[in-house]
């Protein structure tokens, strides 16, 4: 779509809740007789000062505070960017296995976009390109508190509630020198640059997030496939990482080769009608709105296993909590990417 530039808006504060459980959609995974990788060998679990598998790691007095975004290294400030991921956009993709979670949307047409999240003690150099924000983005952020949100542009009526949403916009309209190509699509930023010109931002909090040993109970996998209207992804495992494939192909970074992750989580979502219509593209497409607060199901791969439980979001600013029969669900340390896939 023609995104037009972002301007100064006012935001809803509308919360959803989910209905009624609804039946597990049917997952395309593919299950292994050997597992690539056994529970508690996942990358970095040694690093985590929890004894228990559902705690959240705890530092001793002399060790600094883990991220509670990877359970890894120290947290900074946090910097989400919407990342363009159709077509020609897909071969152009910079920083994505730099971000310490990626969250996968549908948008109009059943096409879809990332929304990447950065710490400023570990951002690329550049990332991007950089496309237009979405109605999912404000809810789905509101957890994090007030960190960045760099985006291209978004349709006029959602430029009021971005405006008045708890976040720091950031677009070609707001700050153009923090955009390359004059903001014009492609256009890429450097985090590094924004973390120096907005040094308020938010720091890492927590969103939900558990670390620690793989915990009993879980299945081989060798790959799994989620699919929205018109997009694809397959995560196929290797070691104790997931390869990352969209539409049918291999997903490579311009800057660090194959996109990857150590966990994926399906999560499983209503996608609504959006308060939006995007008329750019000279015929009417909504802006459909995945529901993120509420509870479902959803679906953990770490370390060429799975596991099958549920998440819940109280409130637009709770964390989201991931568990697995009321338990909470470790991850392995590491990048984690979030697929808001519609259930049904």
């Amino acid at each position: 779509m023609a995104d037009q530039a972002n301007l100064s808006p006012r935001a809803a504060n509308t919360r959803f809740v989910a209905a009624a459980r609804p039946r597990r959609p049917r997952r395309f995974a593919t299950f292994a007789v050997l597992a690539l990788a056994g529970p508690g060998l996942s990358l970095g679990a040694a690093a985590c000062s929890s004894s228990s598998g559902s705690a959240k790691p705890t530092p001793s007095a002399s060790t600094p505070a883990l991220s509670p975004l990877t359970g890894i290294g120290a947290a900074g400030h946090v910097l989400a960017v919407k990342i363009d991921n159709v077509g020609s956009a897909q071969r152009r993709q910079t920083g994505l296995n730099s971000a310490d979670i990626v969250y996968v949307i549908e948008v109009e047409g059943g096409l879809s976009r990332y929304l990447a999240i950065y710490d400023s003690s570990r951002a690329p150099a550049r990332v991007g390109p950089v496309r237009s924000a979405r109605q999912t983005d404000i809810p789905l952020l509101a957890a994090y508190g007030r960190v960045g949100l760099a985006y291209s542009g978004a349709i006029s009526g959602l430029l009021p509630d971005l405006a008045a949403a708890n976040v720091q916009n950031i677009t070609p309209a707001i700050a153009s020198s923090q955009f390359s190509n004059g903001g014009n699509d492609p256009t890429y930023i450097s985090p590094a640059s924004i973390f120096t010109a907005y040094p308020d931002l938010a720091e890492a909090k927590d969103v939900g997030l558990r670390f620690g040993p793989a915990p009993a109970g879980g299945q081989s996998a060798a790959s799994v496939s989620a699919t929205m209207p018109s997009a694809s992804f397959t995560f196929t495992a290797s070691g104790t990482r997931w390869l990352v494939s969209v539409d049918g192909r291999a997903a490579n970074t311009t800057d660090q080769g194959r996109t990857s992750a150590d966990n994926v989580i399906i999560q499983h979502v209503h996608v609504v009608p959006g308060k939006y219509t995007d008329h750019n593209a000279g015929h009417p497409d909504n802006e459909v709105f995945s529901q993120t607060t509420g509870q479902g199901l959803a679906d953990f791969y770490r370390g060429g296993q799975v596991w099958h439980g549920q998440w819940s979001k109280a409130t637009d600013t709770s964390p989201t909590d991931y568990t697995i029969n009321g338990v909470p669900m470790p991850l392995a340390p590491g990048r984690t990417w979030i697929v808001l896939e519609g259930q049904g």
